[in-house]
């Protein structure tokens, strides 16, 4: 028997490639020599991963919107298939990528490859399909209780891990935040608040308009505020010189440290809205989709086959709203601008809010989750290469 274990990881945008390189560390670490290929990014590349295929400009949010991806989509089905063919993995890992990971993770076990789901499909809002989802894939490794919740009653095979944030994120002290700016070059008193569009191109042509348009209009109220955003995901230096921002506005090369240095951010639903949880810094979210996208919520939620329209990751933990939420035509510069003033001159409100991002970072697990996640699906894949070898 071949004793080399193979391992596919697929990941679909910017996030999952971020988890995929923490995964294949661990992987790496507790099983040296395991062979890793996949699709995703330069991260998982760093990482060691044979990357067969860049995807990390196909993620999406709405309904509408990944239709622009299909083209990539098709690209990154044939490229996994054709390697799956030729060098077949002891197992797959899939991870985030919503349903293209459905798909393809039919496809894999109609051709005997065993597949790990981590970061499925979000219960808040494919609840009502948690069964299909859940027969989908042989395992499925969960993050949030609720999610371990409803996948496991829907007779998925599921185990929890804890969310990967865990491992590298704490919240942050008046120091960690003196030290943050220290870093980034800027004063270490004054109101700081960050600007995070998002990692996908849509949000950002999307949102920017509207958060440079609030940046002015804060401007105004206070000549000494400054803004910081994490230029690598965002590439705003010739938008900010056309609005006259330049004096104001500070771009970070590390998104972290910029976000640690931070009184307030400002960024669009999804995985930084944890990870400003996580280090327990204030935040309003946005949510900006198609018209269409926006009408299909709206009927889910009419139906009774979502629960809420909420969209940001620390309110559904909670289920209430510990921070702010603007979703479509709420997103305006002047409500923005003022929300934000609101959070900076009122000390108490920012106070309740990190007490109770506090109680959202206490339902993510504990510390470990990556090594946890690595072991378990090395424990899976040395089962399937035993059931293989012995059925060969």
């Amino acid at each position: 028997m071949d004793r080399k274990i193979r391992i596919l990881l697929s990941a679909g945008e910017v996030s999952g490639d971020m988890i995929a390189a923490h995964l294949a560390d661990a992987l790496q670490a507790i099983c040296p020599g395991v062979e890793l290929s996949g699709v995703g990014g330069k991260r998982m590349e760093g990482a060691g991963v044979k990357v067969l295929l860049n995807t990390s400009h196909l993620g999406s949010v709405g309904i509408t919107e990944p239709l622009a991806t299909i083209p990539g989509l098709l690209r990154t089905f044939r490229c996994i298939r054709t390697h799956v063919r030729r060098e077949k993995p002891d197992t797959a890992v899939l991870i985030g990528h919503e349903f293209f990971h459905l798909i393809l993770a039919r496809w894999l076990r109609a051709n005997c490859v065993r597949t790990i789901a981590y970061f499925p499909p979000q219960v808040w809002l494919w609840k009502s399909l948690a069964k299909p989802i859940a027969r989908s894939f042989d395992w499925i490794l969960t993050s949030f209780m609720e999610e371990h919740r409803v996948y496991r009653q829907a007779g998925g095979r599921v185990i929890f891990v804890g969310h990967y944030l865990c491992d590298h994120l704490k919240e942050v002290s008046a120091e960690d935040r003196k030290a943050a700016r220290r870093s980034e070059g800027l004063a270490l008193s004054g109101k700081l608040v960050g600007l995070y569009p998002g990692s996908r191109l849509q949000e950002v042509n999307t949102l920017v308009p509207f958060l440079l348009d609030a940046a002015q209009r804060l401007v105004v109220k206070d000549p000494s505020i400054q803004f910081i955003v994490p230029v690598a995901e965002s590439h705003l230096e010739g938008r900010i010189r056309e609005r006259g921002l330049t004096k104001w506005v500070h771009l970070s090369r590390n998104s972290l440290t910029a976000m640690a240095a931070c009184d307030v951010v400002i960024l669009c639903s999804g995985t930084a809205t944890l990870e400003a949880a996580m280090m327990g810094v204030p935040m309003i979210i946005l949510y900006k989709v198609s018209r269409i996208t926006w009408l299909t919520v709206e009927f889910l939620d009419l139906t009774g086959l979502i629960d809420s329209k909420t969209i940001g990751l620390p309110n559904l933990l909670s289920d209430k709203k510990v921070v702010p939420e603007m979703i479509q035509s709420e997103v305006t510069a002047s409500r923005l601008s003022e929300e934000v003033w609101s959070i900076l001159k009122d000390n108490h409100r920012k106070a309740r809010m990190k007490e109770q991002l506090r109680l959202v970072k206490a339902q993510l697990g504990e510390r470990g989750t990556t090594e946890r996640a690595a072991r378990i699906i090395l424990k899976k894949a040395i089962e399937c290469k035993i059931l293989r070898s012995g059925h060969g």
